[in-house]
């Protein structure tokens, strides 16, 4: 009969004793390892699956910040075109041809003048002039 000592086991009275401490064998090891692997390759698979997730939403992100620059810059292309033709129409040549065509507007001469003579007093007092227009 053959009888195999392991550290921690004693012989007594010719009979193999246990010395009541578990060693791990060979066994647990292979699966101590194998479930470290398997946690590992799911950690690397998880952070696989967040970056492709947040490169994604970046992309998206970009996409829409794309756009929204396209937009800005057709709004400022229409500013800059009403501010043109807002200076365009404000020239003073442009209100003079509206005034004189749709309104008859012409510039003053001594023909299409007149004179109102007030005394030099009434002048001199707006406020008296304004009393007398108004109650005489």
């Amino acid at each position: 009969m053959t009888r195999t000592i392991t550290a921690g086991s004693t012989i007594s009275g010719g009979n193999l004793v246990s010395s009541g401490k578990f060693r791990a064998g060979a066994g647990t090891k292979i699966r101590r390892t194998s479930r470290n692997m398997i946690l590992a390759v799911s950690a690397i698979v998880l952070a696989v699956f967040v970056l492709v997730g947040l490169s994604a939403y970046a992309a998206s992100i970009q996409h829409a910040n794309n756009e929204l620059i396209q937009e800005n810059e057709y709004l400022q292309a229409e500013i800059d075109s009403l501010r043109s033709q807002i200076i365009e129409e404000t020239k003073i040549t442009k209100v003079e041809e509206i005034a004189k065509e749709e309104y008859g507007m012409v510039y003053q001469t001594s023909e299409n003048c007149i004179v109102i003579n007030e005394s030099e007093e009434e002048s001199s007092n707006l406020a008296a002039s304004i009393r007398n227009e108004a109650y005489n």
